[in-house]
């Protein structure tokens, strides 16, 4: 079932048959725990700064919806004096591990899912490889951890005017502890298939 499949199914079974008429295409909404509340994207509406997040309102408008594919965490600094995407392992530890759920209108559609800041399951995004390390005369492959983590191949479609948000914590993996946000904020990305509103009859 493709992407625009997926859409369409759920557009029948809400009624918005309209839906079929919109262009589909490559999406991606951003919003960081500003509030270090375990929250993301609950409080957009008090945002509108495309430092922190690119939405206004934690809910579609009618015949918007987006299919994601890839949930993604990162650190940033989003102190007046800079801001900066900073590397969460150097930030939290290569230990720590994001646990999040995904809740949808008044249903947790993803409950305790878990990515690793490195080491295994791998298919929990971790580490990236580069070859050619400064200084490095060989070709050596190295494991360097990114500023994000993510999950792949999620495969949840947010209809349109349905309330959204995420809830995560953080977890050192050897002690059990939780992990306080004390200096950087944590934000998160959603991406994949997007329908936008124009009249384009392409899915």
């Amino acid at each position: 079932m493709t992407a625009q499949d997926k859409i369409l199914y759920v557009a029948n079974k809400l009624g918005l048959t309209s839906l079929k008429d919109m262009q589909a295409s490559t999406g991606a909404i951003y919003d960081v725990d500003t509030e270090r509340n375990g929250q993301i994207f609950s409080s957009a509406t008090r945002h509108i700064n495309p430092r922190i997040t690119n939405i206004n309102n934690n809910q579609f408008e009618v015949n918007e919806a987006l299919l994601i594919e890839t949930v993604g965490f990162y650190s940033v600094t989003t102190a007046p004096s800079g801001f900066s995407l900073n590397n969460l392992q150097q930030v939290y530890g290569s230990n720590f591990v994001i646990v999040y759920d995904l809740i949808i209108g008044n249903k947790r559609v993803q409950k305790d899912t878990p990515i690793f800041g490195s080491g295994s399951p791998y298919t929990f995004a971790t580490n990236g490889m580069f070859t050619n390390i400064p200084g490095d005369t060989g070709n050596t492959l190295q494991f360097a951890p990114r500023h994000q983590v993510y999950s792949e191949a999620v495969g949840i479609l947010i209809p349109p005017q349905v309330e959204f948000y995420v809830e995560y914590r953080l977890f050192n993996v050897v002690t059990g502890a939780q992990i306080p946000i004390t200096s950087d904020d944590i934000g998160c990305y959603l991406y994949g298939t997007k329908v936008l509103l124009n009249f384009n009859t392409s899915i």
